[in-house]
């Protein structure tokens, strides 16, 4: 065994060398090894050197041509030529491929140019410096390093045409009247940092046209696939026309410049197809006309127009010094903003469905919404939904009305209020935004009766003073309030279930709190290390009291009512600074709480009570929990219960005493839940409510799966056994 092992050992490794042998000659056969001359240099006087060089020359030394492939960097240093690579490659490891600076009316075809400069830092494939009047076409290149197919600068009057790029590009800086036309690029850009070139009838896959210069024109160009931009439009007065943009990640993007003019231009299946980057109010001075669509919807973008409305097919609508427009009943999905207001004054947005805008790195100006100094813009009913950052952005706006929309499921932020003055922000749903409300350096905003839910950071954060928070549902996020700053209101709030705490304090002072709910919340308050000694109130005064806190009756089992007013006796201690002198008994509006009965079962209770000491007796088969609240005073809840927890004929009772049906409370069936409306007169008091039938222990289903797993047990233990016995 160990003879026919070793001689199996010595097979496979001697096969193993016979391969690798093999590898090493195919490769020395089929790599043609890189020839190292000096540069070569057509000079002025029409020579060629070095005269080995693989490249023929004509009889007047206008025509050089090229013989076979060469290896090194040309430089021409004379005008009025031609140089025909004849199909061969141009390999110049080392530098440039062809270097025509200071040139004029010399033209370059036919030549294929790869990898140039790769044992350099940088290279350009052909490189024009101060050159004029050249042209370049049917030329290829390839994977030249540092990403430069083609360099201009400070060059004029020069033509690339039908050649075709990858893994790189053409760049221009400080170029006038060149054109750039027919030619493929492939994961290869257009950089055009001059004034008047021109692009044109060019393909791009995976690449993209970047403008930075003043009065270039870039016309019937296809763009598609590009992983950033099709057309990013920076500089000034330039003109983007009839171009087609087709599954980049973003279609056409303004920025930062104006005076562009876009016609034409079809942007479709983009992530997004339109936008501004800036827009302020130089960016948004651009002339763009509905003929631009956006997957086949027409572009708004309207100056200084004044009482009209937006047509209902508009594909995204950007305003700029315009009064009184309406926008209404459109559908606005897939650009950088769905609708964007910049130095706009009484206008209104209603019942729009405005999704999937924004883009996903994050930038901080883009939105389903972007008013930015702008006034009295309502925005109504409205459908806010899956925008990559903000659902609604204001910034450096005043007294503009936010209401009734609901937002949803912005990946980043619900609402930002930045530097904006005198917002009413009410009666608005939020869901599902990774944070619901922020306000930064705001002032006097009011944020009233919005239901505000998780999950996420931050239900609301308030980086700003003198903001009333009142009336809202602040659900199930990781901070319900986020708190940085000063003299802010927060009244009448159901600040609930946020799993790390309902209010955090960071640097808070001076902030009053009163007649909120902080229900069940993993901590009601916490605060910042070094805050715990700012102080903030946290009550209204003995006759108008403070806040509800559930768990009261667990943190301090021996407090009572204070002469029948509804207040506990006992303060709720925060911190040695922040102090609830007057708690409240029971919640300032009726609540739903859910409480797990088993397993996955839950009881809801929705009461104007507090509700504390839930628990369920399966063995009883019994529920019962205690409610609290000013004495004489009457108290309601309505329990629900699922139909497979507990059921059958039911009695309830109130501190042992048997409530009779249709008296002191009323039942109802849904099909899944037994309702329970229970009325009742403070103070305390403990609910039972009894079953006749109750979910067993375990259920039939988990104990026909034990049943199957230990038969299969059984199985395996009898077979075991006859092994051992035959052995």
């Amino acid at each position: 065994m160990y003879s026919r092992m070793k001689g199996l050992r010595k097979s496979v490794a001697t096969g193993i060398l016979f391969f690798l042998f093999l590898s090493i000659i195919a490769t020395a056969i089929s790599v043609r090894p890189v020839q190292a001359s000096s540069t070569i240099y057509i000079r002025a006087d029409g020579t060629i050197d070095p005269p080995t060089a693989n490249i023929t020359r004509d009889e007047l030394n206008v025509t050089y041509t090229f013989t076979d492939n060469n290896y090194d960097s040309i430089v021409i240093e004379r005008d009025n030529i031609i140089l025909d690579g004849d199909g061969f490659t141009l390999q110049a490891l080392n530098g440039h491929g062809i270097d025509i600076s200071g040139r004029s009316n010399v033209t370059i075809k036919n030549v294929n140019i790869e990898r140039c400069g790769q044992q350099a830092l940088y290279a350009n494939g052909i490189y024009l410096e101060y050159s004029d009047d050249n042209t370049v076409f049917n030329v290829s290149i390839i994977n030249t390093r540092g990403g430069t197919a083609i360099g201009l600068s400070y060059s004029s009057g020069n033509r690339i045409h039908h050649s075709f790029l990858k893994n790189n590009g053409i760049h221009l800086y400080q170029t006038i009247d060149n054109m750039i036309h027919n030619n493929t690029f492939v994961k290869s850009i257009i950089e055009l940092k001059g004034n008047r070139d021109r692009a044109y009838y060019n393909n791009f896959t995976e690449g993209e046209i970047n403008l930075y210069g003043k009065y270039n024109s870039v016309y019937e160009n296809l763009v598609t696939k590009s992983r950033m931009e099709g057309i990013y439009i920076g500089g000034e007065f330039n003109n983007v026309t009839r171009n087609i943009i087709t599954e980049c990640e973003y279609g056409i993007l303004l920025r930062g410049h104006h005076g562009h003019l876009l016609r034409g231009n079809n942007m479709k299946n983009n992530t997004f197809n339109f936008g501004l980057l800036n827009e302020g109010e130089l960016e948004a001075y651009n002339d763009v006309d509905t003929s631009n669509t956006v997957n086949g919807k027409p572009i708004y973008f309207w100056n200084g127009i004044r009482d009209d409305t937006v047509p209902l097919d508009a594909g995204v609508v950007v305003l700029r010094e315009c009064t009184n427009i309406t926008i209404r009943d459109l559908d606005l999905r897939k650009n950088l903003q769905g609708i964007l207001f910049v130095s706009c004054h009484n206008c209104t947005i209603l019942n729009n469905t405005i999704t999937e805008n924004a883009n996903e790195g994050g930038n901080p100006r883009s939105g389903g919404i972007v008013i930015q100094w702008s006034s009295y813009i309502v925005v109504h009913e409205n459908n806010i939904t899956h925008n990559n950052v903000f659902g609604i952005r204001i910034y450096k706006s005043w007294n503009n009305t936010i209401s009734e929309n609901f937002i949803a499921k912005n990946d980043i932020m619900g609402v930002d209020i930045l530097d904006s003055n005198y917002t009413v922000f009410s009666g608005n749903t939020l869901s599902n935004n990774l944070r619901g409300i922020r306000l930064g350096s705001a002032f006097h905003n009011n944020i009233s009766r919005n239901r505000i839910i998780g999950p996420g950071f931050y239900g609301i954060e308030l980086s700003a003073v003198h903001n009333t928070i009142i009336n809202n549902d602040i659900i199930y996020y990781k901070e319900g309030i986020d708190l940085y700053s000063r003299f802010n209101e927060i009244i009448g709030n159901t600040i609930m279930e946020n799993y790390g705490t309902g209010v955090y304090l960071s640097y808070a002072e001076n902030n009053t709190f009163h007649h909120n709910n902080f229900v069940d919340n993993a901590e009601h308050v916490t605060w910042n290390y070094y805050s715990p000694g700012y102080a903030n109130s946290w009550d209204d005064g003995y006759s108008n009291g403070g806040n509800y806190w559930s768990g009261y009756e667990d943190r301090y089992p021996n407090a009572t009512e204070l002469d029948n007013s509804g207040i506990w006796g006992t303060p709720y201690n925060i911190t040695e600074a922040n102090i609830d002198n007057y708690p409240l008994m029971t919640p300032t509006k009726p609540i739903t709480r859910k409480f797990t009965a088993y397993s996955n079962l839950k009881v809801e209770v929705y009461s104007n009570s507090s509700i504390s000491e839930f628990q369920f007796n399966a063995t009883d088969k019994k529920l019962s929990f205690n409610v609290t609240g000013q004495a004489g005073t009457r108290g309601f809840c309505n329990v629900t219960i699922p139909a497979n927890l507990l059921w059958g004929d039911f009695s309830l009772f109130i501190n042992n005493v048997p409530l009779i049906e249709s008296i002191n409370y009323t039942k109802t069936y849904n099909g899944t839940h037994h309702i329970f409306h229970i009325a009742y007169t403070y103070s305390e008091q403990t609910i039972e409510i009894v079953g006749t039938e109750v979910i067993p222990e375990f259920s039939s289903t988990i104990i026909l799966q034990l049943l199957i797993i230990l038969s299969i047990m059984a199985v395996i233990f009898t077979k075991k056994s006859a092994r051992r016995s035959k052995t």
